[in-house]
């Protein structure tokens, strides 16, 4: 949806005539063309238009705030009294009780969208409501299909876009491409704008003529469906490159159903992100190190806790003893972290508890595990040992450098997944820097992160992240509020935790800055709030794998919302869940100290959360 200013009058014009409907002749083209692709006009007649439902609400909404804002007559021809950019803003203080945020406050309230408190005004409300409400045309014909195979796929700068007429605004329209909060210096292809993208560079090549809209992806449907369909629809769908061999879909045919399934999507996508700090990506690599050159050599040799924490304590007195070698007296020179590591190195007599004071193996192996990256199981003696799994050792060759990769940059690529998100102008930067990004579009290192960011995952918060978790109230809060008052170090502690705790889903920051808690994290804090304060990790991969076994193996009491297991089939819980019976039984024992399970039972704070974790991997 976009409204500049010739879209604003005629919407005006069309709700304070004495007539319903308006002749196009006298109206600018571009204004009607991208009316009518959001779906705010339709036309009567081939000349003459009227005002949807949808398009209705807008209007009012603008004759409500017309003489409060800035002049019609007066707007930049190039000012978006609606865009994506205002949408997402509009929509994130929707997720916050309808309250705004330091960068939201200033263009919402300069269109009338919000007030002086900071409160989002009725007009944006009715705004809201029509977006929601309204399904944007898809009209694709051979000028725009060619506009859009040489576009780049982005998050890139919006100056890569083509300047060619309004297509750039069409596509706005349609919903196929948003741009960056909070000015719009970044564009990206949505969700649904990547799916058109993909059928065109397989198909579409015609000379004239619509190219994609929603007719040919019904017809396309129905070939799919297997059912009657007229044999000229046929042709037409073959011209275009869609069916082959009457009846067959093509690699692009396949592609415009995924384009048709967006259309009709009616549950909303889950907000899904990634992270690996650098030290759980050499944690990795040591893991898979023992495998392959210590395993072979002697089987005995396998990656317990305590091997690869030896591992890892050796690879990090080699990294400092190099660090005080290069800056020698110049440690200010660090970054502030390393900086202080590097000094209490440099006055440490005693290297393993400089690396316990300072560094978490457990930790790093409990987040490797909770993002499928590892899995803690048994060797052939009954050690307990950590496998890499395949997509493990797909992070291992791209991390051949060991770096950082935080929340904020992957969500730069999954949230044009997303219907009312678009990227922050500050994780685009943060993305390129990390590699997740090129100069045009993903990065092939982006696109695997992106990828295992849907994939499912098991739940872990670090003592010092549920503490973060725990700051976020229900009625959601904005970043700069959770910092106030904090000195720089307790603001980039609290920023890192953050990260995390978006990372594995419990939480999810804004592009406009508001963090809210997600369904998952709202069943999370409830089921982990029985968990006795000072007990450390409210919840890791193995108790969960434990009260899950328990459960599968037990039987359920509807009445008591518990799970009871008979003792004897303790084993049997056991041998489910993949862990030695050493791991088990300290994991049972921390999980009922939990409140998730009682003797011998998986209670309700258990069974919350397992549901919660199921519902959040569907």
């Amino acid at each position: 949806m976009i409204i500049k200013k010739e879209a604003a009058k005629i919407l005006l014009d069309l709700l304070n005539g004495d007539f319903k409907n308006l002749d196009v002749k006298s109206l600018n083209t571009e204004a009607v063309q991208e009316l009518n692709l959001a779906n705010l006009v339709t036309f009567l007649t081939p000349s003459e238009i009227e005002l949807t439902y949808g398009g209705e609400i807008v209007a009012n909404a603008l004759a409500s705030v017309k003489d409060k804002i800035e002049d019609i007559d007066s707007w930049k021809d190039n000012h978006r009294w609606i865009g994506s950019v205002i949408i997402a803003m509009i929509a994130a203080a929707v997720e916050n009780k309808n309250k705004t945020t330091k960068i939201s406050q200033e263009p919402l309230q300069s269109r009338g969208f919000a007030n002086e408190d900071g409160e989002l005004t009725e007009a944006a409300l009715k705004v809201y409501e029509a977006y929601k409400e309204t399904t944007p045309e898809l009209a694709i014909d051979t000028i725009l299909a060619e506009y859009i195979r040489k576009s780049p796929t982005g998050p890139t700068d919006a100056h890569y876009l083509p300047i060619e007429g309004n297509n750039k605004d069409l596509l706005e329209a349609m919903r196929l491409i948003a741009y960056s909060v909070p000015n719009g210096d970044y564009f990206t292809f949505t969700g649904l704008g990547q799916a058109v993208k993909e059928t065109l560079t397989y198909g579409g090549f015609i000379s004239e003529g619509s190219v994609l809209d929603l007719s040919i992806l019904e017809d396309l449907a129905k070939v799919a469906d297997g059912e009657e369909v007229d044999l000229d629809v046929l042709v037409e769908l073959e011209v275009r490159g869609y069916v082959e061999d009457i009846d067959s879909l093509t690699i692009a045919g396949e592609k415009a159903l995924e384009v048709y399934r967006l259309l009709n999507q009616e549950a909303p996508i889950k907000f899904k992100s990634f992270a690996i700090s650098k030290e759980e990506a050499e944690t990795l690599k040591t893991i898979q190190k023992i495998w392959d050159e210590k395993y072979t050599s002697n089987p005995e040799e396998v990656p317990t806790l305590e091997e690869i924490k030896k591992e890892v304590v050796d690879r990090k007195i080699k990294e400092y003893k190099k660090l005080l070698e290069k800056y020698g007296r110049r440690l200010d020179e660090m970054p502030k972290k390393k900086q202080e590591i590097a000094k209490k190195f440099s006055e440490a007599k005693d290297m393993q508890k400089w690396f316990d004071d300072n560094f978490d193996i457990r930790e790093y192996l409990y987040a490797l595990e909770a993002f499928g990256l590892i899995t803690e199981g048994v060797s052939e003696n009954g050690k307990s040992v950590y496998f890499v799994t395949q997509d493990g050792k797909k992070v291992i060759e791209d991390q051949q450098d060991s770096r950082s990769i935080h929340s904020w940059s992957i969500k730069t690529l999954t949230a044009s997944n997303r219907e009312f998100e678009v990227p922050n102008r500050e994780w685009i930067i943060e993305a390129r820097k990390e590699r997740v990004l090129g100069t045009f579009e993903a990065s092939s290192s982006g696109l695997l992160y992106e990828c295992l960011a849907y994939k499912p995952k098991m739940p872990y918060l670090t003592k010092w992240e549920a503490d973060v978790f725990k700051m976020i109230p229900e009625r959601g809060i904005s970043v700069d509020e959770l910092l106030e008052g904090k000195n720089e170090e307790e603001q980039e502690r609290i920023l890192e935790g953050l990260d995390k705790v978006e990372a594995r889903g419990f939480v999810e920051v804004l592009a406009e800055g508001h963090i809210i808690e997600t369904e998952f994290g709202k069943v999370m804090d409830k089921a982990m709030s029985a968990v006795p304060a000072g007990f450390g990790a409210p919840i890791n991969p193995t108790i969960y794998r434990v009260v899950k076994a328990i459960a599968e193996t037990g039987s359920l009491y509807v009445k008591e919302k518990k799970i009871r297991i008979m003792p004897k089939n303790i084993k049997e819980a056991i041998k489910k869940s993949g862990l030695s019976p050493e791991s088990f039984d300290k994991a049972y024992i921390a999980a009922r100290e939990a409140k998730y399970l009682g003797k011998n039972s998986v209670n309700e704070a258990g069974l919350e959360m397992l549901e919660a974790v199921k519902t959040f991997n569907s």
